[in-house]
C-alpha cells in the first residue's frame, strides 16, 4: 500500500528545473556557495517527492569530468546569427550529490562560447571597466538555449522553472518580450537571490556585450528591466525580480534587509539599489526568506567531537602535511615565487617545530570586501586583524585564514602574515582543506559585512566549532550569542570594527577561563540543525504553491 502511495505521489507531483551558473553535483561545476545549493536543494526535494532537473553551462569540462549523453543539438537565434548548442545528460552514477538513484535529472548545455576563456573557467574578471562583459555574453546564450528547450524539446515537461542568480535572468525577459518564447509565461517561475551584491549589469545598446547586441529585434519595456542607477543600461536581477511569479532570498533576516535601502556611512547593505522593486515584491506577496539547509549525513575526516576535541598532535600530523603538499603544488604550478605561498610554507614548518597550548581561529570564505573589510578597518591606529593576532598571542593561540578573492586583498592578508608568526594564511581554496579547519578549530570567525545567508558557519557549529559573527541576515538566524557563538554589531563601521574586536576578547576569555561553558557551547553548536528537509517543505508551499 504505501509503495502504491509512494508512486502516486510521484506521478502528481510537479516536476522542477533548476537552472544555474554552478553545480557541485558535477565535478568542477563549482565556485562559491551557490554550487552547494544547486546540489543540494535537488537532492533533498526529491527525497520529499518532488521531481527535479538541474542545467548548467558546461565550460567545455562536465562532458570529459563525468560520463554523460549527447541528448539533441538545438538551433538558437543569438547576435543575429544560429548558433548550435548541445544538449548532454549526465549518467546517474556519475553525479557527485550523494543520490543512489536517478530521482534527480543533471543536464549541462555546451557551445564554444562558454569555454571561450579557458575551459572550467565558470567565471571571468573582465575588469571594472566592463564589469560581467564576457559572463553575460555567455549566461545570455544559455539564457536563449534554455528557453528554445522549453519551447520545443522540452515542451510541457515542466511545471515549475526555479532560476537562481543574475545569470539567468535573461529567461524571465525573453518569455515577456519575444513572441516566441510567450508560452514560457505559463510556467510557474521562482527567482533565488543568493547574492544580490552582483547583478549582471550590461548596457541596453552601443556594445558587443548588450541586450541589444544579443538580440536586435527585441521590445522591451525599460521600466521593468532597465538598472535604476546607470542610464541605458539592462539589469538581469532587477528582471527577474520584476517579472517572476516568487522572489527568493535565502534568509529571513536578509528579507527584511533587502526592502531597506544600502547605506554605507552606516555600515548597511541593504537592496543595493534595488529595495524600491523588492519593495513591491513584498507588497504583493511574491518575496520570501527562506534559510538555506545544512546536509548533516557526512564523515568526519578527524573524528572530532564536541566532547573530545582533535588534540593539537593529531590534528598537526593530519592538517600540516595535507597544507604543505597542497601550497607545493601551488606554488609549482606558478612561473614565479608566489610570496603568499612561500610564506606560509615557512610558517607551517616553523608551527612543526613548536606545538602551541592556546586555541586554534579559523576562517575560510572568498576575500572580499563584503567578508573581510572590518578585519581590515582600523581602530586606533591598527588593523583589527593584527589586534586580533596580538590577543591570540597573548594565550599562545593561532589563526588559519583560507581564501582567495581581491589581489589587494590577499596582499594585505600576507603582509599581516609576515609580521604574525601565529597567522597562517593559504591564499586559495582546495576541497579537502576546509574539512580540516572546520573539525579542528575551536573558533570560527566570519565577520560578513552582510551575509544573504551563509554556509560556512552552519559547517562549523556541524562540527562543534563556536563562531563570532556579525549580527546580520543569515548570520542573525543561525548563530546564537553566547549559546552557539558570539554576536556583534554596530552603527557604523567603525563601530563595528570595535565590537568585533570586543567579542573576540570575550570569546578567547570565556575559551581559556571557562573551559566547562566552553564545552557546554560547543555541544550546543554541534547539535543545531538546519535541515534541508524544512527548507524544502517551505519550498513547497511558499514557493512552488505545492
Amino acid at each position: 500500500m504505501s509503495s502504491q502511495k509512494t508512486v502516486k505521489s510521484a506521478q502528481t507531483a510537479p516536476r522542477i528545473l533548476h537552472i544555474a551558473s554552478e553545480n557541485d553535483a558535477l565535478i568542477g561545476g563549482k565556485v562559491g556557495g551557490i554550487g552547494d545549493v544547486i546540489r543540494d536543494v535537488p537532492k533533498f526535494s526529491a527525497m520529499q517527492g518532488l521531481r527535479v532537473d538541474v542545467i548548467t553551462p558546461g565550460y567545455g569540462i562536465h562532458g570529459q569530468n563525468q560520463a554523460s549523453s549527447l541528448i539533441r543539438q538545438i538551433n538558437v537565434e543569438f547576435r543575429g546569427q544560429t548558433e548550435l548548442v548541445e544538449l548532454h545528460r549526465v549518467q546517474p552514477d556519475s553525479q557527485n550529490d550523494g543520490t543512489e538513484h536517478a530521482a534527480v535529472s543533471h543536464w549541462f548545455l555546451e557551445h564554444p562560447l562558454f569555454y571561450q576563456h579557458g575551459r572550467g573557467r565558470i567565471y571571468v574578471d573582465d575588469g571594472e571597466h566592463r564589469p560581467f562583459a564576457s559572463d553575460a555574453n555567455k549566461f545570455a546564450l544559455f539564457c536563449v538555449a534554455i528557453c528554445e528547450l522549453l519551447n520545443g524539446f522540452w515542451l510541457r515537461q515542466f511545471n515549475i522553472i526555479h532560476l537562481h542568480d543574475w545569470h539567468t535572468g535573461l529567461i524571465p525577459v525573453l518569455s515577456r518580450f519575444v513572441e516566441k518564447y510567450a508560452s514560457l509565461q505559463q510556467l510557474h517561475s521562482v527567482y533565488s537571490i543568493h547574492n544580490l551584491a552582483l547583478q549582471g549589469i550590461r548596457p541596453l545598446d552601443g556594445d558587443e556585450s548588450s541586450l541589444k547586441a544579443w538580440f536586435p529585434d527585441i521590445k522591451i519595456d525599460e521600466t521593468k528591466i532597465s538598472d535604476p542607477r546607470y542610464h541605458n543600461c539592462f539589469n538581469p536581477t532587477r528582471s527577474a525580480i520584476n517579472l517572476c511569479n516568487a522572489i527568493h532570498v535565502v534568509s529571513p533576516t536578509y528579507a527584511q534587509e533587502v526592502v531597506r535601502p544600502s547605506n554605507v556611512q552606516q555600515g548597511f547593505i541593504g537592496g543595493e539599489g534595488l529595495h524600491l522593486d523588492l519593495q513591491r515584491a513584498q507588497q504583493q506577496g511574491r518575496l520570501f526568506g527562506i534559510l538555506n539547509g545544512c546536509d548533516y549525513d557526512y564523515q568526519p575526516v578527524l573524528n572530532a567531537t564536541p566532547e573530545n576535541p582533535v588534540a593539537a598532535e593529531h590534528f598537526d600530523f593530519q592538517m600540516y602535511d595535507k597544507l604543505a603538499m597542497v601550497l607545493e603544488q601551488w606554488q609549482a604550478s606558478h612561473h614565479f615565487v608566489h610570496a603568499a605561498h612561500l610564506v606560509a610554507l615557512q610558517r607551517l614548518e616553523q608551527w612543526r617545530e613548536r606545538h602551541f597550548n592556546g586555541p586554534l581561529v579559523t576562517s575560510i570564505g572568498r576575500l572580499t570586501g563584503q567578508k573581510v573589510a572590518l578585519l581590515l578597518q582600523s581602530v586606533d591606529r591598527q588593523l583589527v586583524i593584527e589586534q586580533l593576532m596580538q590577543e591570540l598571542a597573548n594565550i599562545d593561540g593561532r589563526m588559519i585564514i583560507l581564501g582567495s578573492g581581491d589581489p589587494g586583498i590577499e596582499d594585505e592578508i600576507t603582509k599581516v602574515m609576515q609580521s604574525h608568526d601565529n597567522l597562517l594564511f593559504i591564499n586559495g581554496y582546495h576541497h579537502e582543506l576546509p574539512k580540516y579547519l572546520f573539525e579542528g578549530g575551536d573558533l570560527f570567525l566570519m565577520p560578513s559585512s552582510f551575509e544573504p545567508c551563509g554556509i560556512s558557519q552552519m559547517l562549523a557549529l556541524r562540527s562543534g566549532q563556536p563562531c563570532l559573527v556579525h549580527d546580520i541576515g543569515g548570520l542573525h538566524d543561525t548563530v546564537i550569542d553566547e549559546q552557539t557563538g558570539f554576536v556583534f554589531a554596530g552603527d557604523n563601521p567603525t563601530s563595528q570594527a570595535g565590537a568585533l574586536v570586543k567579542s573576540f576578547q570575550r570569546a578567547l576569555n570565556k575559551y581559556q577561563k571557562q573551559p566547562a561553558a566552553w564545552l557546554t557551547m560547543r555541544k550546543q553548536s554541534a547539535a543545531q540543525r538546519f535541515l534541508w528537509q524544512d527548507s524544502i517543505e517551505q519550498y513547497r508551499h511558499v514557493l512552488y504553491k505545492d
